[in-house]
């Protein structure tokens, strides 16, 4: 088997699994954090400065997934993981400043994430494993698109950049914004974002500062934040199920 046989097997594997493999991230983070990060050490100020980056960071990149999912077409920028699927090139909107929006998208939730720790190591390294994870993704969804698609994206390959975005190319999107879209595929990443954040939270406190401290934390902000987090998610999951409501 090629190289390139080898890494578009394993883009395979890592697309259809793409959703369990930032908890591995989160397993291996700990031990990092514990060494590198400068919580505790950096002045107060610019360590509320650097927390509050980090969240409007993720926030972008939650609010960057939603105009994406909501302004793309049925059978595109869509949750499915054992087949590629793709009835329509998309070109407009966040596609016509970057290829692979969704995980630019994701990108930015990822170091947000990783900034929050105070750890410049631990951004050095979630960078690393997202090139090293996306970039074998990105070659297997390419190699599906140019054979369904064949000149027309190769064109668009020529005019569009893989992942750093060009907004000079920006064109507006010609499908009209879909709420429902955005609530009936949006609330488990919204959720997980939810979850990350407060996970680094109390991971932080727990590694970084002494058992007193520790113990002194407010929980209830973490406990209103997941519980209302949960709720929606739970509710919009029955509707989903159980009704046509957030059907187009």
């Amino acid at each position: 088997m090629t190289l390139y046989d080898q890494l578009i097997t394993a883009g395979n594997l890592l697309f259809k699994y793409r959703g369990q493999i930032p908890i591995i991230l989160f397993i291996i983070c700990v031990p990092i954090i514990s060494e590198t990060s400068y919580q505790g050490i950096l002045n107060y100020n610019y360590e509320v400065l650097i927390k509050y980056c980090a969240v409007i960071i993720g926030l972008l990149g939650v609010l960057f997934r939603y105009y994406i999912v909501g302004s793309t077409p049925y059978q595109t920028s869509g949750r499915n993981r054992n087949q590629q699927i793709a009835d329509q090139l998309n070109q407009t909107g966040a596609y016509s400043i970057v290829r692979n929006p969704l995980y630019l998208a994701n990108y930015m939730i990822w170091i947000g994430v990783s900034i929050y720790s105070c750890s410049y190591i631990l951004c050095i390294i979630t960078t690393l494993c997202f090139i090293i994870y996306y970039e074998r993704i990105i070659m297997t969804e390419e190699k599906f698109l140019l054979k369904k698609f064949k000149k027309d994206y190769l064109v668009f390959c020529q005019n569009t950049p893989v992942f750093i975005p060009n907004f000079r190319n920006y064109t507006r999107s010609k499908y009209k914004f879909s709420i429902k879209k955005v609530l009936r595929q949006e609330y488990s990443s919204t959720l997980s974002a939810i979850i990350a954040f407060i996970y680094m939270d109390i991971l932080t406190y727990w590694l970084l500062y002494d058992k007193q401290q520790y113990e002194n934390i407010n929980w209830s902000p973490y406990l209103y934040l997941i519980s209302i987090s949960l709720v929606a998610t739970i509710f919009l999951k029955i509707i989903k199920k159980n009704s046509e409501f957030l059907n187009e």
